[in-house]
């Protein structure tokens, strides 16, 4: 195994990493058009700093490819979810009277944001009603509710 000695001279500054800002722009966005801005963390040593220089065309494509397979992912749990809602009456019915019982750690992300959703509508919100329903703690209502991108 090898290793490299990697001195404090060879850093750029007195830290570890730096912070690079990485503004994303669409070709051909009207005028005005937000940015999209993203953070990349990068070794601070001089070498690794100047190698993403010279490859900033790489790192940018490869944060515009993590970017759409986010969006990929989000677009099929929010469908997903849809599809769902449209069939969990019954179940948000027997829940009801069953008490949760842990239902939902056996769900997956687009069956837990369906039944969130109707749990939450058929409550008005009420998130003291929702976690008796569930079976959960208010802690873990509000975790399983920012994890499906449920807003407050």
């Amino acid at each position: 195994m090898a290793y490299r000695d990697r001195s404090t001279a060879e850093k750029s500054g007195a830290f570890e990493y730096s912070i690079m800002e990485v503004r994303l722009k669409r070709r051909g966005a009207a005028a005005g058009t937000r940015d999209d801005l993203r953070l990349m963390t990068v070794d601070n040593h001089w070498d690794t700093l100047r190698w993403v220089q010279d490859h900033m065309e790489e790192c940018v494509g490869n944060i515009v490819k993590l970017k759409r397979l986010q969006e990929r992912e989000t677009k099929g749990v929010n469908e997903s979810a849809a599809l769902f809602q449209r069939n969990l009456e019954p179940l948000v019915s027997s829940l009801a009277a069953s008490n949760g019982q842990g239902v939902m750690d056996k769900l997956s992300a687009s069956l837990k944001k369906a039944l969130l959703l109707m749990v939450m509508e058929r409550y008005q919100s009420d998130r003291d009603k929702a976690c008796r329903v569930l079976g959960i703690s208010r802690e873990k209502l509000d975790t399983e509710l920012q994890l499906c991108g449920v807003a407050r």
